[in-house]
């Protein structure tokens, strides 16, 4: 599973409506996701990916596709550790 599919399925366990998601999806003004959710999603993919995601870092973010450039970067920076 890529991590688009793991966010999408992250989006279905918090009940964030993903219909018709775009990697410019800007998560605010489309996808209406606040921070405390964007925290919990946060959560969510450290616990599935077994990554670390500074919060601070992650609640800048305003699209989609810049949660998955951020989650790539983050695994790619775990491998590298564990190598």
């Amino acid at each position: 599973m890529d991590i688009r599919d793991t966010l999408i399925d992250v989006f279905q366990e918090l009940e964030i409506d993903h219909t018709g998601i775009e990697a410019e999806s800007r998560l605010r003004e489309d996808l209406q996701i606040d921070s405390t959710e964007m925290v919990e999603i946060a959560v969510a993919l450290e616990k599935r990916l077994s990554i670390s995601i500074d919060t601070d870092d992650f609640l800048a973010l305003k699209s989609f596709g810049d949660i998955v450039g951020h989650v790539s970067a983050a695994r790619v920076d775990a491998s590298s550790r564990t190598s």
